[in-house]
C-alpha cells in the first residue's frame, strides 16, 4: 500500500461507530437510501468519478462493520462547500451519528479552508433537526417538474408545476 495515502478513518468512538472515507463501491448503498425519493444515481456516480477515492469529501458512518450513515461535501466555490446526502439508517437515528459526521466533516473542511462555509439543502420536515446542529435557514427552495419549452420567448410556455418537497 502507498504510504503517502491519507488514513481512511477519521475517527473511532467507544460505542463501535467509525467515520471513514467512502469507497467507490459504497455509493450504491447511498443511491439505494436516497434513490426512491430523490433520483441521484447519475449525480453520485459522476461526483465519485470526478473526486476520486482519496479525497476528504465522501464519508461513511459504520457501526460494528456495517455501513449505517453517509455524508458528502463538495466544494462549489472558493469558500463554499455543499453538504448533502446526510443519512442515518432508521434503526440508528437519534444516536448522535449525524452530529458526529457533521462535526468531523466540518473539522476536515476547516483544515482545508479555514474561512469556508457549508451549505445544505433540506426538506421542511428536517429544518428543526438542522437548527439543533446550529445551522441557520437562509433561503427557501422549491422543487419543480415538467418540461420547459425551448421557445419560451415565443409564448409556447411549459407544463412546469411546483411539487411538494416535504416528503422526509
Amino acid at each position: 500500500m502507498d504510504d503517502t495515502r491519507k488514513s481512511d478513518v477519521y475517527q473511532r468512538w467507544d460505542d463501535g461507530f467509525v467515520m471513514r472515507r467512502m469507497r467507490s463501491d459504497e455509493n450504491q448503498q447511498v443511491i439505494k437510501w436516497f434513490g426512491a425519493e430523490y433520483p441521484i444515481c447519475y449525480e453520485m456516480k459522476v461526483l465519485m468519478e470526478m473526486r476520486g477515492e482519496n479525497v476528504d469529501d465522501f464519508y461513511v458512518g459504520e457501526l460494528n462493520g456495517e455501513m449505517v450513515a453517509s455524508l458528502i461535501t463538495v466544494p462549489t466555490d472558493d469558500d463554499l462547500s455543499y453538504c448533502g446526502l446526510l443519512y442515518v439508517a432508521e434503526l440508528h437515528r437519534r444516536s448522535g451519528f449525524a452530529r458526529r459526521m457533521l462535526t468531523i466533516a466540518h473539522r476536515v473542511e476547516k483544515r482545508r479552508n479555514p474561512n469556508g462555509f457549508f451549505y445544505f439543502t433540506t426538506f421542511p420536515a428536517n429544518e428543526s433537526k438542522m437548527s439543533q446542529f446550529c445551522y441557520k435557514k437562509v433561503a427557501n427552495w422549491s422543487r419543480w417538474q415538467g418540461v420547459v419549452s425551448k421557445l419560451l420567448s415565443d409564448g409556447c410556455g411549459s407544463d412546469m408545476k411546483e411539487v411538494p418537497c416535504n416528503r422526509y
